[in-house]
């Protein structure tokens, strides 16, 4: 599959799964620019890539006006914006009863509402041309019961909803908007809940991490760049048809 003479913009690019797309996404041929909190960041995973010519922006999704502050630059340094990965997002551990309205607003803002602003910026460059891949990424959290960290599922459920919304608006004018839903993986955010859970629960951090990881029924944690290999595709031609769908990418671990 390859991604040439396609603009991409990679969000919270700047590690994890991420920069595990960034990295698929240069290796297909795209044009790449990834922002991430820092612009710092950003240039690591240009940089991992050997792109010499993407473009590194520092962005907070949480703030609509850096949202389209960078989709603009984009759009000025290539002439067009393709494709959009939304991969940023935060989770915060707090029992149910100890969650308040700063820290769920804190998560809101990123997962939900930063995530909608990301994808209607997107929309609004890619609508004049009638083509557009927007894609966002979910959790299993959203279909299972997580008690330590609710905030996180339920923004998710809105990215959910958000995905299939979107998609349904914008499908006659050319774009597809799809939801990549990566079960437990290595590294990154994954690995802090891990810290999390065990300092909650005060459990051993390597016995909770097994635990978790010999719970789901292929016994193993995904690699991000096994999930890059799903975000190519959406990406690509191959994917014209395919629209408000949520992918799995959790070795079966929303059986139950």
């Amino acid at each position: 599959m390859t991604l040439k003479n396609r603009t991409a913009l990679i969000i919270g690019g700047g590690a994890g799964l991420g920069r595990a797309i960034a990295l698929a996404y240069a290796r297909a041929g795209a044009k790449l620019a990834v922002a991430d909190l820092t612009a710092v960041t950003a240039q690591e995973t240009l940089a991992l890539a050997g792109v010499t010519d993407g473009l590194a922006l520092a962005m907070n999704i949480a703030k609509p006006a850096e949202i389209r502050t960078g989709i603009k630059a984009v759009t000025d340094r290539f002439g067009s914006l393709d494709i959009m990965v939304n991969c940023a997002a935060i989770c915060l551990v707090d029992p149910l009863l100890e969650v308040t309205p700063e820290r769920f607003d804190q998560v809101f803002d990123v997962n939900a509402r930063g995530a909608f602003f990301c994808m209607t910026a997107a929309a609004e460059v890619m609508l004049p041309k009638k083509f557009g891949r927007i894609i966002t990424i979910s959790t299993p959290a959203t279909k299972l019961a997580v008690a330590n960290f609710a905030t996180y599922g339920a923004s998710k459920a809105a990215v959910d909803s958000f995905t299939r919304s979107c998609a349904v608006a914008w499908a006659p004018h050319g774009i597809t908007v799809n939801s990549i839903v990566p079960g437990r993986m290595t590294g990154g955010m994954v690995d802090a809940l891990d810290r999390d859970l065990a300092k909650l629960t005060g459990q051993d951090l390597a016995a909770l991490a097994e635990s978790r990881t010999k719970s789901l029924p292929m016994q193993r944690r995904v690699d991000p760049a096994e999930v890059a290999n799903a975000a190519i595709w959406l990406a690509s031609d191959g994917a014209a048809y395919v629209t408000a769908e949520r992918f799995n990418f959790t070795g079966g671990m929303e059986l139950g």
